[in-house]
């Protein structure tokens, strides 16, 4: 019963954006006026309609990964263990299992990827990431392993499906219904009421919270060794293997095409031994990421270039609109926002 009564909520939280796919609509009812057209074309229009739902992202940060692998019954003088403590026993047999792990920091962390926004509800996207760390050796109990390589980079190509929690319309709707229980109040109180609601509901909403899933393929470059060794195996992703992540993201706005965001993401991805020597064997990778990035929305309304014109929001010129500011200001600034 608890979890009907939560997708139904949800499935009409998500609802209360339907005025999105059309038309804004007031606390009384009364429907908003259709945009003018960005081009003189009606081609033009629906190619500027579709190009603004688009935005370009670039990220940087950090990363901790903790690494696992596990060995079953095994001889040190087959696979490169060696026993960093009680080392004055010149030869020990392995355990019948032996867990190994380790972790360490990557420093830097760089994304840059491309992203449809779909009328405020669902995001898709993609783009190219990068990283740079270090590999510590593996130690479980007395013993470690060590990879061919300390230092590695890695590349990966991801695909990426969001979902908008909320944001600056399903601000408005939870405005509304919270106003909505003064409808039957005296004239004098609805009257107030209604004005204090009016007054938040034109109030620029800069924040925005959104989840996401990432599906990506990861290419693995490790670095020479500083003294070559024998039986040293490397770090190789495993063939066919995909990585998965997901990702909480507030993004801030600082118009309505430039925004900065904060992204947490948490990611897992498979590599193996990639020396001949040894039969391949996995080692799972949990990856636990924090990025700043900034944001641009593609503008789909031109910049006025009419010379004599000094209106900085947007208005119209023979029916099509224009930007009179940098996409790097709000458009309709209000009382308080002029520069």
């Amino acid at each position: 019963m608890f979890k009907e009564r939560f997708l139904l909520l949800f499935s009409f939280f998500l609802l209360a954006s339907a005025p999105a796919f059309s038309q804004d609509e007031d606390i009384f009812g009364i429907t908003r006026k259709a945009r003018p057209p960005k081009s003189e074309s009606s081609i033009g229009n629906a190619f500027r309609s579709i190009q603004q739902m688009f935005s370009f992202q670039l990220a940087t940060g950090a990363a901790l990964y903790t690494m696992g692998t596990t060995f079953y019954k095994g001889d040190s003088k087959i696979y490169p263990i060696t026993q960093y403590q009680n080392q004055e026993f010149e030869y020990y047999p392995l355990p019948d299992t032996l867990a190994l792990s380790t972790r360490q920091w990557i420093v830097p962390t760089v994304e840059a990827g491309l992203r449809l926004n779909l009328f405020n509800i669902l995001t898709l996207g993609g783009g190219y990431g990068w990283e740079k760390g270090m590999l510590n050796p593996f130690e479980g109990g007395q013993y470690q392993f060590s990879l061919e390589g300390e230092a590695y980079s890695a590349t990966n190509y991801y695909a990426s499906a969001g979902l908008v929690l909320y944001d600056a319309s399903r601000r408005r709707f939870l405005l509304k219904q919270r106003y909505k229980r003064f409808n039957g109040a005296n004239p004098e109180l609805k009257m107030r009421m209604e004005r204090e609601y009016q007054q938040r509901n034109r109030q620029n909403y800069p924040w925005s919270i959104s989840v996401e899933g990432e599906v990506g393929k990861v290419n693995v470059i490790q670095g020479e060794p500083a003294v070559p060794k024998v039986y040293q195996p490397r770090l190789a992703a495993t063939k066919d293997q995909y990585t998965y992540a997901g990702a909480l993201r507030i993004s801030y706005d600082l118009s309505e095409y430039a925004s900065v965001f904060v992204k947490g993401k948490y990611m897992q991805r498979s590599f193996e031994n990639g020396s001949s020597d040894f039969t391949p064997f996995p080692m799972n990778q949990e990856v636990y990421s924090i990025q700043t990035g900034f944001s641009i929305r593609t503008p789909g309304t031109k910049r006025c270039r009419i010379k004599g014109c000094g209106v900085v929001m947007k208005h119209n010129h023979n029916g099509v609109e224009y930007r009179g500011s940098s996409i790097f200001y709000f458009q309709n600034r209000k009382i308080g926002q002029w520069n």
